[in-house]
């Protein structure tokens, strides 16, 4: 009987001890707190820091609402960054000739684009959702809203910013392709060069290429834009 009564009085010590030596609720935030502060918001760009696992272990439930914002990363990268890079890789047609040749892989890059937009709505919506679930105390509100702020709002609408000029990149050069091949007779191409004899034909190929010209100028500085955005510089 006295055993007994040892046994569990050892076993009720030792959990008060266990539970005094967990971090409290508010040690967790406030890990989570100066994780944020020093390591995330100082950094220059938009890319996601990775606490080491005893770091991550020190936030407790509050590893979670990082989480939210890795998961964003992972599918924007996934479905939207990557294959974007894979892309703007390849390039758009430098001369009148390879806009000809190109033209359903131009047209299949521009509903490309379509479909990564749908994408990152999609990924954002997400994460928006997730967010809104998220319980936090006013002083952690604080410094994850502006977490948030430049780990995922600016992105999302960085991102946005340069899908509408790409559209009329591409679709630049789509117009111009449709307008070479229906006056192909009256058209001579030569890699950069082209000749036309009608004046009123040739107005209108200058026309279309001074615009493919301003349209991918256009994209090009979205595309920088969005390269200071993720990176800082």
């Amino acid at each position: 009987m006295a055993g007994r009564l040892v046994k569990m009085i050892a076993s009720l010590m030792a959990g008060l001890l266990l539970v005094a030596c967990s971090p409290s609720e508010s040690d967790q935030r406030k890990a989570f707190i100066a994780f944020l502060q020093s390591d995330v918001l100082p950094r220059q760009g938009a890319r996601v820091p990775q606490p080491n696992a005893e770091k991550q272990k020190s936030f407790g439930d509050y590893a979670a609402h990082y989480a939210v914002i890795t998961r964003f990363h992972e599918r924007m990268n996934a479905s939207v960054a990557n294959p974007m890079q894979e892309t703007m890789a390849k390039g758009l047609p430098r001369t009148i000739e390879e806009v000809v040749k190109r033209k359903s892989d131009i047209a299949a890059v521009r509903a490309g684009f379509a479909k990564m937009k749908e994408a990152l709505d999609q990924s954002a919506a997400a994460a928006d959702t997730e967010r809104a679930a998220l319980k936090q105390p006013d002083d952690l509100k604080t410094v994850y809203a502006a977490t948030w702020d430049k780990l995922v709002a600016q992105p999302v609408a960085t991102f946005r910013e340069i899908f509408p000029p790409t559209d009329e990149a591409f679709g630049s050069a789509l117009a111009m392709a449709d307008l070479i091949d229906a006056n192909r007779p009256a058209i001579k191409l030569s890699g950069s060069q082209i000749e036309i004899s009608n004046a009123a034909l040739r107005t209108k190929v200058q026309a279309a290429m001074t615009a493919m010209a301003s349209k991918q100028r256009a994209m090009f500085e979205a595309q920088q834009k969005l390269r200071r955005m993720v990176y800082g510089s």
